[in-house]
């Protein structure tokens, strides 16, 4: 794969947009405040969980010439696991769980507990970004 095929710029910065938000949120001492952030946290998981789910998708098409048919929410993970790209592929079904809690239902108290995944999903997608980098660098 040619290094530009497949562009990480938007991931990257929604992994960061996502990091500095929870460190926000873990450093805030105003329980309103932290609610506004908790909320902006769970956003900015959602749109970062899509885009790593797009990006892998991506990457096993021009990759490994997956094709579209083949390529579920849980066969994306499971190849992305079997291949070394994702270290945990429990840990991403439970992330797609937890993002069709959000889309689904605004329920508050569900979608409160996609703060207690987030340090989690920060380490795998700094894992998957650092892979993928590694891959498209050779």
């Amino acid at each position: 794969m040619k290094k530009n095929e497949l562009d990480l710029t938007v991931l990257k910065n929604s992994f960061e947009t996502l990091t500095q938000c929870y460190e926000d949120f873990c450093a805030e001492k105003d329980d309103k405040i932290k609610t506004y952030i908790k909320d902006s946290c769970i956003k900015r998981f959602e749109y970062t969980y899509e885009t790593a789910k797009k990006i892998m998708n991506k990457f096993l098409k021009k990759e490994y010439d997956k094709e579209e048919k083949d390529l579920t929410i849980n066969n994306i993970f499971r190849e992305m696991f079997a291949l070394g790209f994702i270290e945990n592929f429990e840990n991403w079904v439970d992330y797609r769980e937890k993002r069709n809690t959000t889309s689904h239902e605004y329920n508050l108290e569900k979608t409160y507990i996609i703060m207690d995944i987030v340090p989690n999903f920060i380490k795998d997608i700094e894992f998957l970004i650092n892979k993928l980098e590694n891959t498209l660098e050779d």
